[in-house]
């Protein structure tokens, strides 16, 4: 269960009210370092026990890569600490490496450890630690974790990721309104806008509630619900994304509207064959390493064992996989480490939905 336990703070005898006015950007900037890790750490805390998680998980800063807020995995949540700590954000964007100083981060703090902590509660679904009532939502979960499938287009079987990291043309719709992502924004998006509520009706408003609220507008869940359904010109089109998943992880054949199953099917595909390259280079970069790269797709399983002994990657290892797929889809249970909660100015992010920025 990794980190995943009892974690202490300071102001775990706090009421919820004195723990959450702590986040008013007044107090928040005059706390220290190791008293902001302890407020999120708080906060993980308490939102893990009315998730019904069992432990929580450890809350830690750490130096993340330009365009990542915060990431979780193995029963820890890394933030970044420049925006945790100092309100300054460094994001890729066309091309150029920008640092923007947040009117409100430390709203956006709180709405990441928040999103955060939602895939903690997801990946104990998934591995079944606990159990929820909704076999949906469960569902849903489990098509949508860190596995690979054979994917069918065009008459051709490739491999493809079950989580999709947006590398397709239209990828940021794919990665944001998956399952595990689409309820990550959004009931962290949900919460967050709560807790502010409630402090804005008993303090008052402050420029760093309304900064927050203005970039939610702009590029919240349902702003980009609504661009998305433009964009597919499909009403369900969150629906059928996650059931395209659903298909290819139960290897069930619920009908959905095409473009968007197609759209789908492109996005697994390139992000499997990204993984791939990035293992690639990794593997490439090692000096002992003696594989020579094939570019077909293959699976974690078989690219690993390929690393250990160059003589089993074959043609015949991606023929099996091939004729076991047509047979019905069996999902490889290769986990990969979870990460890359895009994080960009408010207007930029908005503006690169429409541009060549890398999400």
């Amino acid at each position: 269960m990794g980190e995943y336990g009892v974690h202490p703070t300071r102001y775990g005898e706090v009421s919820d009210g004195h723990l959450y006015s702590m986040f008013r950007e007044s107090a928040y900037a005059r706390l220290s370092e190791s008293e902001k890790l302890d407020l999120l750490q708080e906060v993980v805390n308490r939102d893990a026990m009315e998730k019904g998680e069992i432990g929580a998980p450890e809350v830690r800063f750490a130096e993340l890569p330009v365009n990542e807020s915060g990431n979780a995995a193995d029963g820890v949540i890394q933030v970044n600490r420049d925006m945790a700590v100092s309100g300054v954000q460094t994001f890729e964007y066309k091309g150029q490496t920008v640092q923007h100083r947040m009117d409100d981060y430390n709203c956006q703090t709180l709405n990441t450890i928040l999103h955060e902590n939602m895939h903690c509660f997801q990946d104990q679904i998934i591995d079944g630690t606990i159990q929820i009532d909704d076999l949906q939502l469960t569902s849903e979960y489990q098509a949508n974790s860190y596995t690979n499938s054979i994917v069918f287009q065009n008459g051709k079987g490739q491999w493809g990721s079950q989580y999709m990291t947006g590398e397709t043309a239209n990828g940021y719709y794919m990665y944001y309104f998956q399952a595990t992502e689409r309820d990550a924004y959004r009931t962290a998006e949900e919460k967050t806008a709560s807790i502010l509520q409630e402090l804005s009706g008993k303090y008052g408003t402050e420029a760093s509630f309304e900064a927050y609220t203005k970039s939610m507008a702009a590029t919240g869940y349902q702003a980009m619900e609504q661009k998305a359904i433009l964009e597919f010109q499909n009403p369900n089109f969150e629906k059928d994304l996650n059931q395209v998943l659903q298909n290819q992880y139960f290897g069930t054949n619920v009908e959905v509207d095409k473009n968007t199953e197609e759209t789908v099917k492109a996005e697994m595909i390139a992000t499997y064959q990204n993984l791939y390259e990035q293992l690639g280079e990794s593997t490439a970069a090692n000096e002992d390493a003696k594989m020579s790269f094939d570019p077909r797709p293959v699976s974690l399983e078989e690219y690993n064992q390929a690393v250990q002994n160059p003589a089993a990657a074959d043609e015949e290892v991606y023929e099996e996989a091939e004729e076991t797929a047509e047979k019905g889809p069996e999902a490889d249970t290769q986990s990969q480490q979870e990460s890359g909660e895009v994080s960009v100015s408010d207007e930029d992010i908005a503006d690169g939905m429409d541009s060549d920025m890398e999400i």
